[in-house]
């Protein structure tokens, strides 16, 4: 199926460009004979016209086949020469405007006796003529006959009902109602047999059934919305690793992302939340048939409230067994009425199908080949949308791709359909795909700017922009079902994983993705090439690229969050831009280890797309400045990177600057001549140059503009001409924060209006004592969010009260400001003041003192949505705050001394957070809180009790720095989760923690007096859910308990800092038998483990500082651990010169790390090679270790680092030349410092 993948839309547009102006006149100058293009046109439309009879005849002849291959080889080769003369054609029309005249260029040009372009050309149009000529001749060989092409398919082009920019209405779903009720029943229905382990259900079918859109279906109705408090989707596919879908849980629980390294650590905070809460997971797409995964992931599953339930969807009946559903759900085939009323929505939109009668016939017998298949059923759908003729409609059912034989493909004939009557310019951007991983999940606008850098994306209209066009093409898959909107992330698409072996197929070996840790065979005319990140890249796993030296794309895909440091052999990325000189797009984010570019990235001239974000880059080559068809440039969270190279303004093509997160703090000149600049995130003014964005008017998105200082002439910002950015949606201004030129600044900000569309507005440390004029002139109506930072001689805010679209307000800084009077909610006697506004902040607001009174129907009318109001840090302000807030649910009150007020009624309130606020009225708390967190002053002993006592909802309490507070020990707090204790409660001495039966994580610290968990030998701590526990740097605390300390849920444990404590919980092997992650940090007097050692399920051992503990190593009996995986011990113990000795860790362990060995010497060497698992081994800070084994390292291990102070080890350990060199040389990677050694 490659034939018109690039063929026809190739053609459409190539010659477009070829015979513009600015090629025709350079084409003058170079003398290039204009005949041989115009015999590769010929060749090109003659080999055109037979391609739609090749496309079919390939299924069943392979010579046919192949002959398509090379005719796609060829027609690349024929776009590399036109864009090769493109580009020289456009950059000496640029050179020449740089000079005085154009004729100067010219001339030079005539005087040119041999101009070696020319040569070069000609010699490789003429090549491409000679491959085009042979391919022609095999034409009436293999029998190809010229045809016209069908509908808008193979070249042709899109009906004009073709909705160009409408969703998929995934609301409209068909023939599911009883398998909808038949699941929601069981999701709905009581466990008691269960208990705290959640139910699973698994509805299990074959790929495009339907089953992820009956589970959306169930997930979405209202029944399911009430009977859960939590709920969250994730898409598991086919790679099931634990760690990413626990963070994917987390996260759509979170509405965050979690930057969490360890897996303990996230499964912890999962456990946090869904604790006591009801919940419903869904694991859409699972394929992991292994029953120890499974049961890793579901730990934090069983803290949940009963009746809670995990919904799974999968193709296989086996992953509905290892995971012991408790159910089984088979979706069927859809009944033939239903399959109807699919295909019939997608084909006819809200059209009557009687208005054309003669196609419902034709239709029935198209939907009866598709085999009752939902997606096959929306994907022909949509294609037939677009043909309005019983012709059209009778060639797709007479089509022999529905006779393909299923075991050449595995790909269902309807969705070949699909595809091959697609408009030619979507097949190649939908082919363009197949570089997706399974189930990943991508943004509109990052693949519509890849598509604009392959040349996919044509204008038909002067006065639209590429990206419009982009953007239509994309609606235009979305609308046929081709990508579908992420259930997870409602930003984000994805593409249904039958659809991805459809791109796959389709694109052929032109387009290949690299999946796992091994080298791959490249096919030497794969063009465009992507790969999932790994953690650490090493050179051979890209040997084969070599190989493929004509590579127009090289992307990774994966997380970019500085949890997942990824690291990349500085070879990969220098012999990428000196080999594949054809690049169009170069994504190299997310290297950590990266810190420079190399100068051959100039030779990359075709190069149209640049992502270097997330690396550690500190400066740019100036070669990059010769990328002169360079568009996107991403330098996002470059934190290293300082400036910008000064000849920017040469890359006249860029339209997309992105250097969020970098040092960067000055412009280079002449920027403004970037008129195609769209995306400019940040812009830093100096003297006069914010008159280059004067411009730049075809800004979108976000602009920072910052350095405001240093406009000392306000009518230069004036020619900024910010009023006319109508694309611009998020505009932060900033000044320095010791600038004190008032007036000056005032003047500038008023001329610095921006345009009406603007939604979101930050202004930071500006020094006028009033804001400007436009905050109240209605300019701002479209304003959805709203920053004022540091405006500290500002000592009144407009009426702010008046914005109608206002859903976000922060103050903070105004050290001016005295009074917050009426004017600030406006007096407008319509609009009700902040009537959309959800969330308030005031902070660090030094003299504020009064937020003055209103007439009550005012106030009445006011905030009447605000769900968040934080007051922190305003030490004078007295007075009242509003008191009718219905919708209130979250307040902070913080650093307010003298406020004296109620706090505001609702009746609705869960979090409530109070520090350093004594005067507060709190006679009459509500009981509805979820949360409650005490910091200094505030709540008296008495209020607690009254807190704990009358909310029955409190999960969490927090107690910081209240030393003269007291802890109830009275009653039992049934519903309290978690509990943290920090330099409070001094009288405490003996914490029973029979009295929080449901507490699962508590974190102590700093209690002064407290001794123990009990008070009596015959007592006995038995916490059933105690899942977290930390307790840090209490002074007498001696011991976990006179009695048994027993937690069976206990996971993770750390114990820091404790001076006085000789030991640890007794029997830890049988009463902490969860137990997985111990941490003993600075323990000075615990020697040895308790008797029976430490539990058998302990994966993560962290030992630092504990120095007699250490000394005894040889009784830890770790041998014993065979779960135990993970090890890191800090020494700061000077006895140890060897280590580690034979015997003292298990075979199992993976991973060990070395640091703050002062003394050793050398590494023991039968105690590190009984180690058959190590994978990784890290050492840091070992001054004196003087070298390696002289039998090497473990042949298991993969990963070598060696950091900190190790100046000896690592000299030995230098590459080629290193001592120690031979015994290392064979591990795949190898990181000393940063850099990358293999």
């Amino acid at each position: 199926m490659v034939g018109e993948l690039v063929l026809s839309a190739f053609l459409e547009a190539a010659f477009n460009r070829l015979f513009s102006l600015d090629v025709v006149n350079f084409l003058r100058g170079e003398k290039l004979q204009e005949d041989l293009l115009k015999k590769l046109k010929i060749k090109l439309l003659s080999i055109n016209g037979v391609i739609n009879d090749a496309e079919k005849k390939q299924m069943t002849d392979p010579n046919v086949k192949a002959w398509l291959v090379e005719v796609i080889d060829a027609v690349y080769e024929s776009e590399d020469i036109l864009d090769e003369i493109e580009t020289e054609a456009s950059k000496t029309k640029s050179e020449a405007e740089f000079e005085s005249t154009t004729s100067k260029v010219r001339n030079f040009l005539a005087n040119v006796s041999v101009n070696p372009f020319e040569r070069k050309m000609k010699s490789r149009v003429q090549e491409v003529l000679n491959k085009l000529e042979y391919l022609a001749s095999q034409v009436e060989l293999l029998e190809l006959k010229k045809g016209s092409n069908v509908g808008d398919g193979v070249g042709g082009h899109s009906s004009q009902r073709l909705p160009s920019s409408s969703f998929v209405d995934q609301s409209v779903i068909y023939g599911r109602d009883d398998d909808k009720e038949k699941i929601t029943e069981l999701l709905l229905c009581d466990d008691i047999e269960s208990g705290n382990h959640p139910s699973v259900i698994t509805i299990v079918g074959m790929g495009g059934l339907g089953k992820t859109t009956l589970a959306q279906l169930v997930y979405n109705d209202k029944r399911i919305e009430d009977q859960f408090g939590l709920k969250a989707w994730v898409c598991v596919s086919e790679e099931f690793d634990v760690k990413r879908v626990t963070r994917a849980i987390l996260e759509e629980i979170t509405l965050s992302k979690d930057d969490a390294t360890e897996l303990n650590t996230l499964q912890r905070k999962l456990k946090e939340k869904l604790m006591g809460n009801k919940f419903l997971i869904v694991l859409d797409d699972v394929w992991n048939e292994n029953k120890s995964n499974w049961e890793v992931l579901q730990s934090p599953f069983n803290y949940g409230a009963p009746g809670s339930k995990i919904l799974v969807t999968t193709r296989s009946k086996r992953v509905a067994l290892t995971i012991r559903c408790a159910q089984i759900h088979y979706p069927k085939e859809l009944a033939e009425e239903d399959c109807w009323t699919v295909f019939a929505t997608h084909a006819f939109g809200k059209e009557d199908c009687n208005a054309n009668p003669s196609l419902e016939p034709i239709g029935r017998k198209i939907v009866a080949k598709c085999k009752g298949l939902p997606l096959a059923l929306k994907t022909l759908g949509g294609l037939l949308y677009t043909k309005l003729s019983a012709e059209e409609w009778e060639t797709i059912l007479a089509s022999d791709i529905w006779n393909m034989p299923n075991e050449e493909s595995n790909i269902i004939p309807a969705l070949i359909l699909s595809y091959h009557y697609l408009p030619s310019h979507l097949k190649r951007c939908f082919a363009y795909c197949s570089l997706f991983p399974k189930d990943y999940e991508f943004e509109m606008e990052d693949l519509v700017l890849l598509w604009m850098a392959e040349n996919f994306l044509q204008i038909s209209h002067k006065d639209k922009r590429i990206e419009d066009v982009g953007n239509d093409y994309f609606h235009d898959l979305l609308s046929r079902c081709f990508f579908q909107q992420s259930s997870s992330n409602r930003t984000c698409f994805v593409m249904h994983d039958l659809l991805n072996d459809l791109a796959k197929f389709v694109s052929g070996e032109f387009c290949f993705r690299l999946e796992g840790d091994k080298a791959q065979y490249i096919a030497t005319r794969t063009r465009h090439f992507s790969y999932l990140q790994i953690r650490l890249e090493v050179f051979n796993r890209f040997d084969s690229i070599c190989k493929a030296n004509r590579l127009r794309t090289f992307l990774l895909f994966g997380s970019h969050w500085r949890s997942e440091y990824k690291m990349m052999s500085s070879k990969i990325a220098s012999d990428l831009s000196s080999t594949n000189k054809s690049l169009r797009s170069l994504s190299l984010s997310g290297y950590f280890n990266m810190n420079e570019l190399s100068d051959s990235i100039g030779n990359l001239k075709y190069l149209r797309y640049m992502n270097l974000s997330w690396t550690r880059i500190k400066r740019l080559p100036d070669s990059t400045c010769q990328l002169y068809n360079l568009q996107t440039l991403k330098l996002y969270q470059c934190e290293l990177l300082e400036e910008l190279p000064l000849d920017m303004h040469k890359l006249v093509n860029l339209r997309h600057l992105n250097f969020v997160g970098t040092k960067v703090d000055k412009m280079p000149t002449q920027l403004g001549k970037l008129k195609n600049l769209q995306t400019l995130t940040s812009f830093y003014c100096s003297g006069s140059n914010i008159k280059e964005l004067g411009q730049l008017n075809n800004l979108r998105g976000q602009l920072s503009l910052m350095q405001l200082q240093n406009v000392v002439i306000p009518m230069d910002a004036a020619e900024a001409n910010m009023e006319n950015k109508k694309g611009l949606e998020t505009l932060e201004l900033g000044w320095s924060e010791n600038n004190e030129d008032s007036l000056n600044e005032r003047t500038v900000l008023e001329k610095l209006k921006p345009h009406t569309n603007l939604k979101n507005l930050t202004i930071r440390n500006y020094s006028g004592t009033r804001l400007p004029d436009w905050f109240a002139d209605g300019s701002l109506s479209t304003m959805v969010s709203l920053e004022l930072s540091s405006c500290k001689y500002c000592f009144s805010l407009p009426p702010l009260g008046q914005l109608p679209s206002l859903k976000k307000l922060s103050i903070s800084g105004f050290d001016a400001i005295v009074a917050i009077s009426s004017d600030f909610y406006g007096s407008s006697p319509i609009a009700q003041p902040f009537g959309s506004l959800e969330i308030l902040e005031f902070e660090d607001m030094a003299a504020w003192e009064e937020w003055c009174c209103f007439e009550n129907h005012i106030e009445a009318a006011a905030f009447t949505h605000l769900q968040e109001l934080h007051i922190e840090n305003c030490p004078k302000l007295k007075g009242q705050l509003p008191q009718h807030l219905p919708c209130l649910t979250e307040l902070v009150i913080d650093g307010c001394h003298e406020l004296a007020s109620s706090i505001p009624m609702s009746q609705v309130l869960q979090n409530l957070e109070l520090r350093e606020c004594k005067k507060l009225l709190l006679k009459h708390l509500p009981s509805t809180l979820h949360y409650v967190g005490i910091s200094g002053s505030g709540i008296n002993d008495s209020l607690l009790g009254k807190i704990l006592i009358n909310n029955p909802c409190l999960t969490e309490l927090s107690i910081i720095n209240r030393p003269d507070m007291e802890l109830p020990m009275c009653h039992c707090y049934t519903s309290l989760l978690d509990l943290t204790i920090i330099n409070s409660c001094n009288s405490l001495c003996f914490l029973l923690l029979n009295f929080f039966p449901k507490l699962q994580e508590l974190y102590l610290e700093r209690c002064k007096h407290l001794e123990s968990f009990s008070n009596s030998e015959e007592h006995q701590e038995f916490i059933t859910s105690l899942n977290w526990l930390e307790i840090l740097s209490c002074p007498k605390f001696v011991s976990f308990g006179k009695g048994e300390f027993s937690a069976p849920k206990l996971e993770w444990c750390r114990i820091a800092g404790m001076e006085s404590l000789k030991s640890l919980p007794e029997q830890m092997h049988v009463l902490l038998p969860s137990l997985a992650h111990l941490t003993l940090e600075y323990c000075p007097l615990i020697e040895s483990f308790p008797e029976g050692g430490l539990p058998s399920k302990l994966k993560y051992l962290t030992i630092s500082g504990c120095s007699k503990l250490i000394a005894s190593r040889m009784d830890w009996g770790l041998c014993r651990l065979h779960s135990l995986l993970h090890f890191y011990i800090s020494c700061g113990y000077d006895n140890v010169e060897s280590f580690p000795e034979e015997g003292l860790f298990p075979t199992s362990l993976s991973t060990l790390f070395l640091s703050n060995f002062r003394n050793l010497k050398s590494i023991h060497q039968m105690g590190l090679h009984c180690l058959t698992s190590l994978k990784e081994l890290c050492i840091h800070d070992c001054p004196n270790l003087q070298g390696l084994p002289d039998e090497g390292l473990p042949k298991s291990l993969s990963i070598l680092t060696i950091t900190g102070n190790c100046p000896l080890l690592a000299k030995r350990c230098q590459k080629e030349k290193g001592e120690d060199w031979h015994k290392i040389a064979c591990i795949p990677l190898i990181r000393i410092e940063d850099e990358i050694v293999t």
